[in-house]
């Protein structure tokens, strides 16, 4: 059973996503790390700095990921630790 999609809902493109790209999937994306199938579009930010990302939904997990990282070294830091690390 193939589940059929309408034209508005896939975005063709392979970068240079933007808020009109929302909302849609892409179909198949081939990256070095493996092949994604029907990935949707997302729009997330960081709710620390206010900084955002569009894109694939697997990108903008590590997007916040990352800020998550950032910001608790950033904390320590502010906070005296010295080593490098975050809790």
């Amino acid at each position: 059973m193939k589940q059929e999609q309408n034209e508005e809902e896939i975005s063709e493109k392979t970068e240079d996503w933007d808020e009109e790209d929302v909302g849609k999937r892409i179909v198949k994306r081939v990256t070095p790390n493996g092949t994604y199938f029907n990935e949707l579009i997302v729009h997330v930010f960081c709710s620390m700095c206010g900084a955002s990302f569009i894109g694939p939904s697997r990108e903008a997990g590590g997007f916040l990921g990352g800020h998550e990282c950032l910001h608790a070294w950033e904390f320590g830091q502010a906070m005296g630790r010295s080593d490098g690390l975050t809790e």
